[in-house]
């Protein structure tokens, strides 16, 4: 079978990020292709079709492309082992071939093998890169300098979803745990296990944690365990959601919150419970949803498949796009 038609048949999406003007998406996967889109091109198109064909920049078939962020002018990039930064010149849409800058992820005592960078949150104002990885260990980055500033050590297994606030960072793990860090303490400072609570327990998924959000009273994760919305200052859980899959993303949306996974629809619910959106989707699973109200109103959703989905109202699918079209002579972008 041919490499083009692999690729259709089994494009897995890993993560998404919008540039910092909000005119851009960029998408990456599991076969190391980045792929760049004008927001505005999805707006009032026929045949789910954008009205430029998505453009695509290959990084190397040997790494997967497993998490992406976005600073300034530049991409950001995590795949195994390393985190890089690739120039973008939006006045020309146009995203550099050759790398401007690169991190190493360090190699543990316990392990010879690389790191996956699976997760990673910027905090803006002080320029600081934090990245969730494989080896069980967040890594706060300079953005300036480009040198680890710390670690911070404490999970039993790999971290799925790095987010911050009111400055306080927050990890959700494959052991089970979400746990709550400063960026000054040696140690983390809270730890919530969800599937310590029996009505959020769910022994056919097992214990892990995907999906993450925070706001400055509320934490909001699942994985294996059920979706939870727990008060930050109790620490007690408040809300439980009847999303029937494994989790793998959630966030806080206006007033309400959606979660998506390991189901056949991404959904949207109150914070008290009451599901408001049921949104059909075509992945077998969905890894990463991205979105913002402005200068565009967009959100996308792409998972195991090779559809993104794109919506404007929140609500209701607006388009199914091909990731990879058929194939073609100029498949590829040459720069």
């Amino acid at each position: 079978m041919r490499k083009e038609v692999l690729k259709y048949l089994y494009n897995l999406v890993f993560c998404q990020t919008i540039s910092d003007s909000g005119k851009y998406l960029f998408i990456g996967n599991r076969f190391g292709d980045i792929f760049c889109q004008k927001i505005e091109d999805f707006e009032n198109v026929e045949d789910d079709k954008p009205k430029t064909r998505v453009r695509i920049y290959p990084q190397g078939e040997e790494r997967s492309i497993d998490s992406l962020a976005f600073h300034r002018d530049f991409l950001i990039v995590g795949t195994a082992g390393c985190i890089y930064g690739l120039k973008w010149d939006e006045e020309n849409s146009k995203l550099s071939s050759s790398k401007k800058w690169e991190i190493s992820i360090p190699l543990t005592a316990e392990s010879f093998d690389l790191a996956d960078v699976n997760t990673m949150w910027i905090d803006k104002p002080n320029e600081i890169l934090y990245a969730g990885c494989g080896d069980n260990t967040m890594y706060s980055i300079n953005l300036e300098d480009g040198k680890i500033i710390r670690s911070f050590s404490g999970h039993e297994d790999y971290i799925n979803t790095v987010r911050g606030s009111g400055g306080k960072l927050f990890t959700a793990s494959e052991d089970g745990s979400v746990r709550i860090w400063t960026p000054s303490d040696k140690d983390a400072v809270g730890k919530i296990e969800p599937h310590t609570n029996s009505k959020l327990i769910r022994p056919d998924f097992g214990n892990w944690i995907g999906g993450l959000a925070v706001s400055s009273d509320w934490l909001l994760c699942g994985g294996g365990s059920r979706l939870s919305l727990w008060h930050m200052r109790s620490m007690t859980c408040s809300t439980d959601y009847p999303f029937e899959g494994a989790i793998h993303c959630t966030d806080f949306l206006d007033e309400n919150i959606l979660v998506a996974g390991e189901h056949t629809s991404v959904q949207h619910y109150t914070l008290n419970g009451d599901i408001v959106a049921d949104i059909p989707v075509e992945h077998t699973a969905t890894y990463s949803i991205v979105w913002q109200n402005q200068p565009v109103k967009f959100m996308s959703m792409a998972g195991y498949s090779n559809k993104l989905h794109v919506l404007t109202d929140f609500r209701f699918l607006d388009m199914s796009v091909d990731l990879y079209e058929e194939v073609e002579d100029d498949f590829y972008t040459d720069e």
